[in-house]
């Protein structure tokens, strides 16, 4: 089965930063409401899951990169498709253009099923996903970071409670929200300043509403890297590179 999703966006003014440019977080909803369209266009949605698998998909990992942001009023025009299927999980691809065509940012994305009851994961074929899937070959050639470095208490920078406008239809802290927590740990002057090229996010356990997350991040050589953790428990783990403007 070939399946592929298009749609076309335009960057809205509550999208962007102070320069005008638009924000990681509204890059990685964009994306992310790609791939939920493109999943719904082979009723493989969460909805689907839901009602027929008693299971729900779950984004593991992200990983983004940054030719040339589109500013505000920009029309961008998305395009996703699958690259790779295992027997537990699913890597697909979005990327992004231009009207002339020329690539502004592309996605790299890596989901697995966990069933609903247990939330552990489940094997592709037992869910409703097409068993003759085919794949393209990936715009993003990096494998996913390791992302394994040590944190100390000297790295926390703050807390965050989840609340209720941060919870999707899983009933967890939705992909987004994880976003916007990492990017409260920057200023506006660093945005001035710097340009953000590259971002990848893993999702290594839950959280939910009333949960208390503690917020970590290290700097090193053009690269910010961040840990969330409820408690003892490791929540997510991110990285993002960036260039002087």
């Amino acid at each position: 089965m070939k399946a592929e999703y298009k749609n076309t966006y335009q960057i809205n003014y509550t999208e962007v930063d102070q320069n005008l440019k638009l924000r990681l977080i509204e890059a990685i909803i964009f994306h992310q409401n790609m791939a939920t369209e493109y999943f719904e266009s082979f009723e493989s949605d969460n909805v689907v899951l839901k009602e027929q698998n008693n299971a729900a998909w779950v984004v593991s990992k992200t990983k983004v990169h940054f030719n040339k942001y589109p500013t505000w009023g920009d029309k961008i025009y998305g395009r996703s498709y699958t690259t790779k299927v295992k027997p537990i999980r699913v890597e697909m691809e979005t990327i992004f253009r231009n009207a002339e065509g020329e690539l502004l940012f592309c996605t790299k994305q890596e989901s697995c099923p966990i069933d609903l009851v247990t939330r552990k994961i489940r094997k592709i074929d037992t869910v409703n996903y097409p068993s003759d899937m085919e794949t393209e070959k990936n715009i993003i050639q990096e494998p996913f970071l390791k992302l394994n470095e040590k944190f100390s208490e000297n790295d926390f920078v703050y807390e965050q409670k989840v609340f209720s406008s941060d919870i999707d239809f899983s009933r967890h802290t939705n992909n987004a929200s994880y976003v916007r927590y990492i990017m409260n740990t920057v200023s506006c002057e660093f945005l001035d300043n710097n340009q953000i090229t590259d971002f990848e996010i893993h999702y290594i356990n839950e959280s939910k509403e009333g949960q208390i997350l503690k917020i970590y991040k290290k700097e090193e050589q053009n690269v910010m890297e961040f840990l969330i953790k409820e408690g003892e428990r490791e929540i997510i783990r991110a990285s993002f590179n960036y260039d002087m403007k």
